[in-house]
């Protein structure tokens, strides 16, 4: 009797992280929690930690979008419709980065104004609910990673890789008490971005591998 050899599909047995939607979940779990912490004005939730800056709401709500185009790329990458819906989706975490890191140009972005109280303490006044530059082009880089994820594959790796050390050092950052930006006249980014941004590098590197 013939017997008939069973074709395992790329990917299929491999642990649940190595898969980018497992990383595409905690994506839009970031930009869910940022969102409920401004509508229950819960500064807990959109800080995580006391030392953090607030995550804006306009970046929680790319961290969301960034999370579904993340997934599309693993499941929908056959389907055509998947593909437009990824590529619509990455268009205003595109051009809202662009928008704001050039604006950081002209003296418009978030602008942080610090008052020396004491020599002891320092007190700082920022835009909470504003996006950093920093985060901006973080942005930027996030949706141009997933866009040459199809179309030039062999740059997306590198991408890839600046995303989740760009957001490794600003976790790091926050972490040792030295949070990148701080003391500087523009608008941290936010712990919780960082992560976000970490998630988002580790998530692209394991959708240019998915299927190895």
């Amino acid at each position: 009797m013939m017997k008939i050899a069973h074709i395992r599909k790329p990917g299929q047995n491999k642990p649940l992280m190595f898969h980018p939607g497992c990383w595409a979940v905690m994506i839009v779990g970031i930009g869910v929690l940022g969102l409920s912490g401004w509508a229950l004005s819960s500064r807990s939730l959109v800080t995580i930690i006391p030392d953090s800056v607030t995550i804006a709401p306009i970046s929680a709500l790319l961290f969301i979008l960034l999370g579904i185009s993340l997934y599309l790329a693993e499941y929908g990458v056959h389907d055509l419709r998947f593909m437009i819906v990824q590529d619509v989706l990455l268009i205003p975490p595109a051009l809202i980065g662009i928008m704001v890191f050039l604006m950081s140009f002209f003296g418009k972005s978030s602008i942080i104004h610090w008052y020396i109280h004491s020599p002891d303490q320092i007190y700082l006044i920022a835009p909470e609910s504003s996006m950093s530059p920093a985060s901006a082009l973080l942005f930027l880089l996030s949706a141009l990673g997933l866009y040459i994820n199809r179309y030039q594959f062999r740059y997306a790796p590198v991408l890839a890789i600046i995303l989740s050390s760009a957001g490794a050092f600003l976790i790091i950052g926050y972490l040792l008490g030295n949070p990148f930006l701080y003391g500087m006249s523009i608008k941290p980014t936010s712990f919780l971005s960082a992560l976000g941004f970490f998630f988002c590098g580790i998530g692209q590197w394991m959708c240019t591998h998915h299927g190895e």
